[in-house]
């Protein structure tokens, strides 16, 4: 069965596993920026701290440390979902309240401040994403894409998005850039 899979190969296991890994960290950076919502960590919605690019560079640092592959694909997924949530949260229905950026001890930004950080952080995390995946081929290239694809659509279905060709077109815009 594994010949007819092609997983006799030790190179393509380790793929699948990668892949396995990275949609693993997508799942959870796609849900991670609304964790401003635990009062505990007393931060308000759409805090810079969480909506932007800092834990997905941690992750990516802490992954390297432990010098796992294994880590760098969940790094790499993290990212992908951090940037595809961000990418939501450009578009929102209107751009008052909990759709603008908060700054911790400073208050939520302006419309224009917050499309920009938003749209920064999208293309940091795009870019992190791209360019941490370890050992990429077009294979599994093709099959986190494939993710971030699935990622995009759950998105939109649960999200009932009004405009669900915003984020689509900023990941890919940034994603092609990133390449």
């Amino acid at each position: 069965m594994n010949e007819v899979l092609g997983l006799a190969d030790p190179n393509t296991l380790a793929r699948v596993v990668g892949v396995i890994c990275f949609a693993v960290g997508a799942w959870l950076g796609s849900w991670f920026p609304d964790i401003d919502r635990i009062a505990v960590l007393r931060l308000r919605h759409r805090s810079t701290v969480t909506h932007g690019c800092a834990a997905p560079a941690l992750t990516f640092v802490a992954a390297r440390a432990t010098g796992s592959e294994w880590a760098g694909w969940v790094a790499a997924g993290f990212a992908a979902g951090v940037g595809l949530h961000l990418a939501f949260d450009l578009f929102p229905g209107k751009w008052r309240g909990f759709a603008l950026v908060d700054v911790p001890r400073l208050g939520r930004c302006t419309k224009a401040v917050s499309v920009v950080w938003l749209f920064a952080n999208v293309f940091m995390c795009t870019g992190l994403a791209v360019w941490t995946v370890p050992a990429p081929n077009i294979v599994s290239f093709t099959a986190c894409l494939a993710v971030v694809g699935a990622l995009y659509l759950y998105g939109v279905l649960k999200k009932r998005e009004h405009f669900a060709a915003g984020p689509l077109l900023t990941l890919l815009s940034l994603g092609a850039d990133a390449l």
